[in-house]
């Protein structure tokens, strides 16, 4: 009968552990997932996120895009995702930064599927998330999405 008890707590804690480990996983999953229409029904606040994207691209293939997040008060940017809600693959980047920062700046190169906005979605030290999005018109589609 012991036994049993001991078994049956420790499946308890192992699920329990399971779930903690696995909800932020989970979580981006579901933000990534969202179309345009559901990432704007968030109502994410929309400061301290500035982005960068020519508002005009002649190929989708290979788009600067420049990314600055400043952390308001006194809270601090654990993570954020880039998200272009109608490219095959929503999820552009996702970025866990190893020690939270009350500021990050860095730029790189997205491809687009077609003429869209560009969300970044940032996780803070509190919880909470800030956003900002850019739109930018491609003129050329660059991906290529065969399932339709």
């Amino acid at each position: 009968m012991k036994e049993l008890l001991i078994k049956r707590t420790f499946l308890k804690q192992i699920t329990l552990l399971i779930g903690i480990v696995l909800s932020p996983r989970l979580m981006a999953v579901e933000t990534s997932s969202l179309s345009e229409k559901q990432l704007q029904a968030l109502n994410l606040k929309q400061e301290g996120v500035v982005l960068d994207l020519p508002p005009l691209a002649d190929t989708g293939n290979s788009i600067p895009f420049s990314i600055q997040i400043q952390a308001p008060g006194q809270k601090l940017i654990q993570s954020f995702e880039v998200i272009a809600p109608e490219n095959p693959n929503p999820l552009v980047l996702k970025v866990t930064l190893p020690k939270p920062q009350s500021n990050y700046r860095m730029g790189t190169r997205i491809r687009l599927a077609m003429s869209q906005n560009v969300w970044v979605i940032a996780q803070l030290s509190d919880g909470s998330k800030i956003s900002g999005f850019i739109p930018s018109v491609v003129t050329l589609n660059a991906c290529f999405d065969a399932t339709t």
